[in-house]
């Protein structure tokens, strides 16, 4: 969508201007002016042909919000965006809360179990930078998860 750029991530405890090799995201103003140059059809129809399935890690309260995307009000299943159980269906892994330690491996398993292209969304603070559970010992930030994230979106759902 638009123009990709790489950025800095100021996620690292020890040096706070070091880079994440591989992350990639996509700036809002990018998002904007791809929405305003494409006819709404045309963004529901490449929707519908190219179906992105996800699998969701819902780990908080972000899951939740997560959860609710499929419920009447907004209907993802309308244009193609399905949720599926199994990591061999899914092309989009969403990480919505915070990763443990505990449970790091089985996300790395589930992971590698999905077939390519995949990507990582990682949505909310929590999934990001750990948000209020930052400095727990059994807290991961995602920069030490098995793939880079391809999208983030920083803000709580809720807000």
């Amino acid at each position: 969508m638009g123009e990709v750029k790489e950025t800095k991530t100021n996620n690292s405890k020890e040096n706070p201007e070091e880079e994440v090799p591989g992350v990639i995201t996509t700036t809002t103003s990018a998002i904007h002016n791809f929405l305003k140059k494409t006819k709404a059809q045309d963004i529901i129809n490449w929707g519908r042909k190219n179906s992105l399935w996800f699998m969701t890690q819902p780990m908080g309260c972000c899951g939740v919000e997560m959860i609710a995307t499929g419920c009447a009000h907004y209907d993802t299943d309308r244009f193609g965006i399905i949720p599926r159980n199994s990591p061999r269906h899914a092309d989009v892994m969403i990480i919505s809360g915070y990763v443990t330690k505990k449970y790091l491996p089985a996300l790395k398993r589930l992971w590698d179990q999905m077939p390519a292209p995949k990507w990582v969304i990682a949505m909310g603070d929590c999934a990001i930078s750990g948000g209020p559970f930052y400095e727990s010992y059994s807290t991961c930030l995602l920069y030490t998860s098995p793939s880079p994230r391809d999208v983030e979106e920083s803000r709580m759902p809720s807000s």
